[in-house]
């Protein structure tokens, strides 16, 4: 009875256990010989059947060797691996699943142009292979709330419900504010469009956040599976090394999309400018931060099959304390709540005088456009929305919109940087850059608006997005076929 041959003249194949891999569009898998036929490495051949998405080959050294239709591609087969010796054969099915995971990073207040002024060896990597936008437009207004969470949801600060980082909701007499510890930012009734997480964990995908606006709070029934409170004393690199032990979970807990927020750039903006030098430094620990993530994912052998977006939600702009706009030289502060102030002042009259009010501070400053909340231009998608309060006056980049009370108590106010303008200004355009296996290589695509990004993540994770105002057509060019 030759060798490896039971009495039953049949071979004895162990299981092949299925496996479970990241994209890739080519990747070695496993080696045969490290299987044995009646406990023996044995000489046996092997083929292989039943792959119909994928192409499997074994080569001469028992290596199998796996490649996707395409770079993108995702989903699974199951495989048929046939062992023969002699005339003896017996078979074992394995099932391979082909996964895509998608790292989101926000860096807030990262201007589009910051690339340009220092040296960002670790960005400049990323974008030689992959692909960059010259810029990023956020939506109206430019600020963080409203277009963190433009970009998960893929709606208009009109239709998530999000419209500033501070507002008042009139049905319900609340006020939404941001900051470490806000009770409304846990709270499910502010928010009314629906995280890219929720989507997908809808649909059975496992998701992550290392802080992201709105994912501590339960929307649609639905968080990430895991998730922090925003801490701001949470340094970057312990960021980072919590996504890569998710990473390192076993394949039924591991999540397939993941967020990361730095906020460096955005925090020493707003104290020194974004002209200065001191944010040299800043742009450049923020490049190394992203060098240890990929070097995080290099040694884990899995760079090459992770697809990293790293966005901002804004730009930053210079203000002054000679460029001012002062409400209480024109009109009875007392007559109305200004809702939010600096960039715009958002105004809700008193009963009645919403009409005198207009009147009063309509064409009052060269620097300062007054609108009723249902003419403001259409391209800001600003209008449809109770927490939009009635009146919004817009001031021009660089002038802020204050009170001479505020103004002479706090003599540090209005310097360094800012943002909140109308996006058409340069100055509050962010960056969007991508790099993995569903993108391709060293192209640089026009600036695009925000919103289409959720739908970019969804149709590289296989994911149904849900109704949004964004449109993959807008940024399909980026997409390996």
């Amino acid at each position: 009875m030759p060798d490896g041959v039971n009495e039953n003249n049949v071979i004895e194949v162990l299981d092949i256990p299925d496996q479970s891999v990241l994209q890739g569009k080519a990747f070695y898998s496993f080696c045969l010989d490290s299987f044995l036929v009646n406990g023996k490495n044995e000489e046996v051949n092997w083929t292989v059947t039943g792959n119909n998405e994928l192409t499997v080959d074994i080569d001469t050294s028992n290596r199998v060797k796996i490649e996707t239709p395409s770079s993108n591609w995702i989903g699974s087969e199951t495989i048929k691996f046939t062992a023969t010796q002699n005339i003896y054969s017996n078979s074992t099915t394995t099932t391979f699943t082909v996964q895509s995971i998608v790292i989101l990073v926000s860096l807030d207040g990262f201007r589009w142009d910051y690339f340009d002024r220092t040296n960002t060896p670790n960005f400049d990597a990323l974008i030689a292979g992959g692909v960059k936008a010259k810029s990023l437009i956020p939506v109206f207004p430019s600020t963080t709330f409203p277009n963190h969470l433009s970009i998960i949801t893929g709606l208009y600060p009109e239709n998530h419900g999000i419209v500033s980082n501070r507002m008042y909701d009139p049905e319900w007499d609340a006020w939404y504010y941001i900051g470490e510890g806000s009770v409304p930012v846990t709270e499910s009734r502010w928010y009314e469009g629906e995280p890219f997480w929720v989507t997908a964990e809808k649909q059975g995908l496992t998701t992550a956040t290392y802080f992201w606006p709105g994912s501590e709070a339960v929307i649609n029934g639905e968080q990430p599976t895991y998730w922090y409170p925003y801490d701001g004393s949470v340094s970057n690199e312990e960021i980072i090394n919590q996504a890569l032990d998710w990473l390192d979970l076993p394949i039924d807990e591991r999540p397939r999309f993941i967020t990361l927020y730095f906020n460096d750039a955005n925090y020493w903006g707003h104290i020194y400018g974004p002209e200065a030098t001191e944010m040299d430094p800043v742009i450049q620990g923020l490049d190394s931060d992203i060098g240890m993530l990929m070097g995080g994912l290099n040694d884990r052998d899995i760079l090459e099959n992770v697809n990293i977006i790293i966005t901002s939600d804004h730009g930053m702009t210079s203000q002054s304390r000679d460029r001012m706009i002062f409400l209480d030289d024109y009109i009875n502060l007392d007559s109305m709540m200004v809702i939010d102030w600096t960039t715009m002042a958002t105004i809700r009259p008193n009963e009645g005088l919403d009409s005198i009010i207009y009147s009063q501070l309509s064409g009052v400053h060269e620097k300062m456009d007054v609108y009723w909340k249902e003419e403001m231009p259409e391209r800001l998608h600003y209008s449809n929305h109770r927490r939009i309060p009635p009146i919004i006056c817009m001031a021009d980049q660089g002038w802020s919109i204050s009170t001479h009370e505020y103004f002479d108590n706090h003599p540090d106010a209005y310097t360094g940087g800012t943002h909140g303008y109308d996006p058409v200004y340069k100055d509050m355009q962010g960056i969007f850059i991508c790099n993995g296996p569903s993108f391709k290589d060293g192209l640089l695509v026009d600036s695009f608006q925000n919103i289409h990004i959720y739908n970019l993540i969804a149709y590289v994770l296989g994911v149904t997005p849900t109704e949004n105002d964004g449109d993959l057509n807008a940024v399909i060019s980026m997409l390996e076929p």
